[in-house]
């Protein structure tokens, strides 16, 4: 049988809208989202406090929809590989990303990063804050930021960092160069557990870690909490008082924890799955085992994540370039 020229045409025409609403992402859904497995994909090994919370989270969002959410951990590169990957990934909800604000840092301070946040991901949730300490070495004759700095005139002093280009370098650096104008050294390691050894073994005199990690050894006396990042005390060392109220009116600098999707990623999908997380982040026992992580919770209603991660990127890059920290 062969077709008149205006059927083929026609014929063609309601072929190519076929395929183009096939290629679509909303299209490749059989469904509501979800339909299917979710991959989450997290920019540390596993074990770590940002892993710990991904399973946790995708637990209960996985007890809601009856679909699988799977942590799918991509460390290296300062979570550069996970970050990239979820850039690749197809922008349809299956492939999402949870990470800090290592990734912000690592995008300003390495000119071959390979990503744009802003311009390649949306910023879904920020879940929690991962708060930020400053710990002193027992031996170190000081209790609070005002000895710190009125000790670093009369001797030399170190911090010890859980590696170069770290948020926690750029803490330092903001906090002991800028605004104290102090000529405090930061010694880079490789994590926080190697410097926090280094102060214990009264190697270096401070060290400037995200909290989880040292709150063991702070609760075992064997380092002093001296001041946490965030705007108020966190509820796992309630006794350790904020930067802002040792001398440094509005400081704030702690780690945000959040979710990311691909920049083309229909509303109607990241809605769901913000809208989920909110019914997680309420239960009484996520609440409670995230508290023990030593997490501070965000605040869900106010909190403008994109505006967020826009905010972030332009002040560590005033930072960097004020401290004259060396991009590599």
């Amino acid at each position: 049988m062969r077709l008149r020229t205006q059927d083929a045409v026609g014929l063609g025409i309601a072929l190519g809208m076929v395929l183009v609403l096939l290629a679509s992402p909303v299209a490749a859904q059989s469904g509501p989202y979800p339909s299917g497995p979710v991959r989450v994909i997290v920019g540390f090994a596993p074990g770590g406090g940002m892993d710990v919370a991904g399973r946790l989270l995708g637990q209960k969002m996985t007890d809601l929809w009856g679909k699988s959410v799977l942590v799918e951990n991509r460390p290296g590169a300062s979570t550069g590989i996970a970050t990239k990957a979820v850039i690749d990934a197809p922008p349809d909800g299956y492939t999402v990303l949870f990470n800090s604000n290592t990734m912000v840092v690592n995008q300003v301070m390495s000119p071959d990063a390979g990503y744009d946040i802003e311009r390649q991901l949306l910023s879904v949730i920020n879940v929690a804050w991962q708060p930020t300490v400053i710990v002193a070495s027992n031996s170190l004759p000081v209790s609070s930021l005002a000895d710190i700095i009125e000790l670093s005139k009369t001797r030399k002093l170190s911090y010890g960092s859980p590696g170069q280009g770290t948020p926690q370098h750029l803490i330092g650096a903001q906090l002991f160069n800028i605004l104290s104008k102090t000529d405090i050294v930061q010694v880079p390691y490789n994590g926080a557990a190697p410097a926090l050894s280094a102060v214990v073994g009264n190697q270096i005199d401070l060290a400037i870690v995200t909290l989880p990690p040292a709150v063991p050894l702070i609760k075992a006396g064997r380092l002093k909490g001296i001041a946490v990042t965030t705007a108020k005390p966190v509820a796992s060392v309630p006794n350790i008082p904020t930067v802002a109220a040792s001398g440094f009116p509005g400081f704030f600098a702690s780690n945000f924890n959040g979710y990311f999707m691909p920049l083309k990623t229909p509303k109607a999908v990241t809605d769901v799955f913000r809208q989920t997380l909110i019914k997680v982040l309420a239960m009484p026992d996520i609440k409670e085992k995230l508290t023990e992580l030593a997490y501070d919770f965000a605040d869900l209603e106010r909190e403008d994540f994109p505006r967020i991660v826009s905010d972030e990127i332009a002040m560590w890059k005033k930072v960097i370039k004020e401290a004259n920290i060396k991009i590599e």
